[in-house]
């Protein structure tokens, strides 16, 4: 369907702005009007990226962006026909991402354990795997450049790969934002600006005990950016940060930045590292060689400090003398 046919049809247009609105709340969308009718279900989903793209609020469109792919995943585990492994993988195709059933590559053991593999082609799994350790291509099996994984895991894979696929539509189709920014009154969007919005983050900029170390400091340089950190990065943060003085309400604050933010779930997990509520259990910053074990060493223990507290008290010192 032509854009500019899409922008002017008032029912597509408020189809649209629902779509971005549920999205950027993460309300769940009813499957069946992608059923029953497919070309407006995917008009106005175009469009509503499109419009996501024309607010130039980087943090909203990833948030969009991270909501849509959350809710592809949802829909190829609930819809009928999408759910069949080879449905799966000729998706996977389209998105990018080389794969076959496992039996194709590995017999045995290996496929008995996972129930129902898929064999990821190493260089798809290395570019849409998480930054995170679970994930490491070290823990998987590896037969002849293909990596096995479970079904579920696969599903993970192709999420990855929608998002970015996601933000690389936004990226090509500069002309077509800059249509509907300049037909669309921007005021249909104020709200949602204001409420999702990325804001800046408000941190000490020489904060006490000295600077931050580098692994830190590129963490919250992450936040800032709006990016969506492993579970390892939060958790790192999130200690580090506690150890620092910052209260749990400040550190909900600083990962209101994040596209996948939600603030219950958030408090808790930040209450929990806190040890006040679970088990009571205070946690301690990861060392350094756990913080390089995880991938978030970015000297490669070049900092000459066990644990990235001692960091700013060594700067500091060495500046004084």
């Amino acid at each position: 369907m032509a854009l500019d046919a899409v922008i002017n049809s008032k029912n597509l247009l408020d189809m649209a702005l629902e779509r971005l609105r549920k999205s950027l709340a993460r309300e769940p969308l009813n499957p069946r009007s992608c059923i029953d009718s497919p070309e407006d279900w995917a008009a106005a989903a175009r469009l509503a990226l499109y419009i996501a793209a024309a607010t130039k609020n980087p943090y909203l469109l990833k948030r969009f962006a991270d909501s849509e792919s959350k809710r592809f995943l949802e829909l190829m585990r609930k819809v009928p026909g999408i759910q069949d492994l080879r449905c799966k993988i000729e998706i996977a195709r389209d998105l990018g991402v080389v794969a076959k059933p496992a039996h194709e590559v590995v017999t045995g053991i290996v496929v008995a354990t996972f129930g129902n593999p898929v064999a990821v082609r190493w260089t798809s799994y290395l570019r849409y795997a998480p930054q995170d350790p679970f994930w490491a291509m070290i823990n998987r099996p590896v037969v002849k450049g293909w990596v096995v994984v479970p079904l579920e895991d696969f599903e993970r894979l192709l999420e990855e790969a929608y998002e970015e696929q996601i933000l690389k539509t936004a990226r090509e189709n500069e002309l077509a934002v800059g249509r509907v920014a300049a037909s669309i009154d921007a005021s249909l969007v104020e709200d949602l600006l204001k409420k999702y919005a990325h804001k800046p983050l408000k941190a000490p900029s020489q904060p006490a005990e000295g600077p931050h170390p580098p692994c830190m400091k590129a963490i919250l340089d992450a936040l800032k950016s709006g990016d969506n950190l492993p579970h390892t990065a939060r958790f790192a943060i999130a200690t580090y940060l506690l150890h620092r003085g910052w209260d749990v309400e400040q550190i909900v604050d600083l990962f209101r930045t994040s596209p996948d933010f939600n603030e219950k779930i958030t408090r808790y997990q930040v209450q929990h590292i806190a040890g006040q509520v679970g088990g009571r259990k205070e946690y301690a910053v990861p060392s350094c060689e756990t913080m390089n074990s995880w991938g978030l060493c970015p000297t490669n223990l070049g900092c000459g400090v066990k644990n990235p507290v001692q960091y700013g008290r060594k700067v500091t010192v060495k500046k004084s003398n």
